[in-house]
């Protein structure tokens, strides 16, 4: 039997290319990550170190399943003008989230279905704060949504899940799908949870924190576009999530 052709054997290795086309195989792993996501975040206390495998995880992918011309049609190279790149993303990001914390707060106010009260929340600051300066608490907080999952999620999302399905497809529904697929993988953060009394869903106020992400994704994918390169893309992620956590910081924490 025939091995089955990726469409494109310049994008995924030889040997993935036997298993799946690159939109298909891009699918798959997103659903691996979403699964061991959710598991890290709604499961056991244990599992949190789960959520660090799996952002990097998502750092190697270009490495374990590109060939060097796939990492290069997703983006991973220098934008030919950086300092125009770059500052563009880093503005259009931090507007982004300031705009997502904005849409929080005229929608639903100080109640349970505003999603920067989830987020806020999240933070555990009451138990940070027994054990470190406010300054530090701040750091611990920002830090890792500045470099942990803008990286990993824009290799993923703008980086394999963009161009896989630009090339089975197009620029456009590339990235509704890249859009609507990170948005729903932040569902935990906001419209599903876990307490002792089992799951729990907000589900209009859930799929208006989704879409709302989805349209910073899409924001994400014209600064990865505009510059050719996905650096940008993974400078205005990391804007947005300290625009945004800032935000909420400064808000409800302090």
């Amino acid at each position: 039997m025939r091995p089955r052709t990726s469409g494109n054997p310049s994008f995924l290795r030889p040997f993935w290319s036997q298993f799946a086309v690159p939109w298909v195989f891009s699918l798959g792993l997103l659903i691996l990550l979403a699964v061991v996501r959710y598991y890290a975040v709604l499961g056991p206390q244990q599992a949190r170190i789960l959520f660090l495998i799996h952002c990097l995880f998502m750092w190697a992918m270009p490495f374990l399943f590109l060939t060097s011309q796939g990492r290069r049609q997703i983006g991973l190279s220098w934008p030919a003008r950086p300092f125009r790149g770059f500052a563009f993303s880093v503005l259009a990001g931090a507007a982004c989230g300031l705009a997502v914390f904005a849409l929080g707060v005229a929608l639903y106010g100080h109640s349970p279905d505003n999603w920067n009260l989830s987020i806020r929340d999240s933070f555990q600051i009451g138990q940070l704060r027994a054990l470190m300066p406010p300054a530090a608490v701040f750091a611990v907080i920002t830090l890792p949504a500045m470099i942990l999952t803008p990286i990993g999620e824009e290799i993923l999302f703008r980086g394999f899940i963009q161009q896989a399905f630009t090339l089975r497809f197009n620029i456009v529904f590339a990235t509704w799908v890249n859009g609507l697929a990170f948005g729903l993988i932040h569902i935990h953060v906001h419209g599903l949870w876990r307490d002792a009394a089992g799951f729990h869903l907000r589900i209009v106020s859930g799929l208006v924190m989704v879409f709302a992400l989805a349209g910073c994704s899409a924001v994400f994918t014209q600064c990865r576009l505009r510059s050719g390169s996905l650096f940008t893309a993974m400078a205005a992620h990391a804007a947005c999530n300290l625009a945004m956590i800032s935000a909420v910081y400064f808000r409800y924490a302090v």
